[in-house]
């Protein structure tokens, strides 16, 4: 093993991230010291043949580092504290990131890099480092054996050349123009999940001069790495939660816009992208909940749906409640006896009812208006929602009539529709209102587009259209 060649740039680390190193520099720099404390010149020699987690963290940390995770409280597990000023949980990241050249590189995709190199990636909870193992594991890296039923010892190291390599570098792929095309297709299609997709396009097209670039791709980035790997985080944690054949359901301490840190027992039922952001959809207590319910007992709590964007999870980690908990809400608990505990299915069900992420919120008729040039160019033939579709303006009335319930509502409703063009274009769906993504869809056609049903949604255009215009109004400008 003393052939073990992996060293520490730029693409290594790109690889070890699976293309997210703005997000997971920890984690890369994290995988290239163990791997190489597996494999390397200075591996472990006392590691036995098959080990387990508990033979890792002994090698890995000091003997005065604890050996088990911090009790939990209030369902939020704190750090682990560790006593030992030379143990690794307590070297940043700028131990291992030292070489100039590597530094300037990372500083070309990572703007916070300063930030990031004070960070610590072995100053994780033990729970967090023992699945670096099954991805080890999962990589090809390290063999999980049969364990006995007295011994954790359930992995051993591979023969040398029986481990992953690293992709060839594109400087040598023999790439057509069209198989470059595909590539980025591909690569655009998963680009908001993986957003440092963009230096990976850059990447092909600058290793072939011959070729010229005709196709840059721009992205936003809304996280930190910080809290992109934290998410990341989240989302490992929740992915090997549904692994076990019974999962249970999780606390975490959330961050609200209008309580501040509000304490949350729910069942996740599945994740989501929208608009740059993870969410986790989940059945139990809701941010919404006003603070005197959040302290009585299970039986009186209100439980429903509700969206959580992971990045405003304020806990380190997600703390896992047993279905034998008293806390369990007695309505779970009865769904669980029946085997009728929310499912995806059910999410997406929901989310082809009507069009909005937020499924559990109220579901009315959607009616836009726009100017038919602008319909033309920038509405018609888009995907946007199963229930978007065009609709003829003298369909409509019978339309408002079926759908709208509330005679002052629907009366008003005919009212604008009698005075507006006959000429411009209409469509229809059914949406949720209050959805906040949806919600800004509306505002980006706002200028160009009206919402005449439903009069929520109107009244709440026409009050921020409304407050648009006072930025606006003073002072005039300059005449010209």
């Amino acid at each position: 093993m003393s052939q073990f060649e992996l060293p520490l740039t730029l693409e290594i680390l790109r690889w070890l991230a699976g293309g997210q190193l703005a997000g997971r520099l920890e984690r890369a720099v994290r995988l290239w010291v163990l791997l190489h404390c597996l494999y390397g010149e200075q591996q472990w020699q006392e590691l036995p043949e098959t080990f387990g987690y508990a033979h890792i963290r002994d090698q890995l940390f000091s003997p005065r580092h604890p050996k088990q995770d911090p009790e939990v409280n209030s369902g939020i597990p704190s750090s682990l504290p560790c006593p030992e000023a030379s143990c690794i949980c307590r070297r940043p990241l700028s131990f291992w990131l030292t070489d100039p050249n590597l530094l300037a590189a990372l500083k070309s995709e990572i703007p916070d890099l300063e930030t990031l190199l004070l960070s610590r990636p072995f100053q994780k909870t033990h729970r967090t480092l023992r699945k670096e193992l099954d991805f080890l594991k999962d990589q090809g890296w390290i063999q999980q054996i049969q364990a006995n039923s007295t011994s954790r010892a359930n992995f051993r190291r591979r023969a040398l050349g029986d481990h992953p390599q690293p992709l060839p570098s594109t400087a040598s792929l023999p790439l057509s123009d069209h198989q470059l095309q595909k590539i980025y297709h591909i690569l655009n299609d998963v680009a908001f999940v993986h957003p440092n997709v963009e230096i990976l396009l850059s990447e092909i097209w600058g290793k072939h001069k011959a070729l010229q670039q005709r196709i840059f791709v721009q992205f936003e980035y809304i996280l930190s790495p910080e809290q992109q790997e934290q998410v990341d985080e989240y989302h490992n944690q929740l992915e090997t939660l549904w692994a076990n054949p019974e999962p249970g359901m999780i606390r975490f301490d959330y961050a609200t816009r209008q309580q501040g840190i509000r304490s949350i027992l729910t069942y996740p039922v599945c994740l989501f992208y929208a608009r740059r952001a993870k969410y986790l959809t989940a059945f139990g207590e809701r941010p919404s909940l006003a603070s005197s319910e959040l302290h009585h007992p299970a039986g009186a709590r209100k439980i429903g749906w509700y969206n959580f964007r992971l990045d405003r999870i304020q806990s380190p980690l997600l703390s896992i409640v047993p279905w034998s908990d008293p806390m369990i809400p007695p309505e779970l608990m009865a769904l669980k006896q029946r085997n009728q505990l929310p499912s995806p299915e059910d999410v997406q069900t929901e989310w082809e009812a009507a069009w909005g992420s937020d499924f559990y919120l109220p579901k009315a008729l959607l009616i836009l208006r726009f100017p038919p040039d602008f319909a033309r160019r920038y509405v018609d033939n888009t995907e946007r929602h199963p229930t978007f579709k065009p609709i003829a303006y003298e369909r409509i009335p019978a339309l408002v009539k079926k759908e709208i319930t509330d005679p002052k509502e629907q009366e008003y409703i005919l009212q604008v529709l009698q005075h507006r063009p006959k000429t411009d274009r209409y469509f229809r769906a059914y949406v949720r209102v209050g959805d906040t993504n949806l919600t800004m869809r509306l505002r980006d056609w706002r200028s160009n587009g009206e919402v005449i049903a439903p009069l929520a949604y109107r009244e709440q255009m026409r009050q921020e259209a409304e407050v648009e215009c006072q930025f606006y109004r003073f002072p005039p400008l300059p005449l010209t």
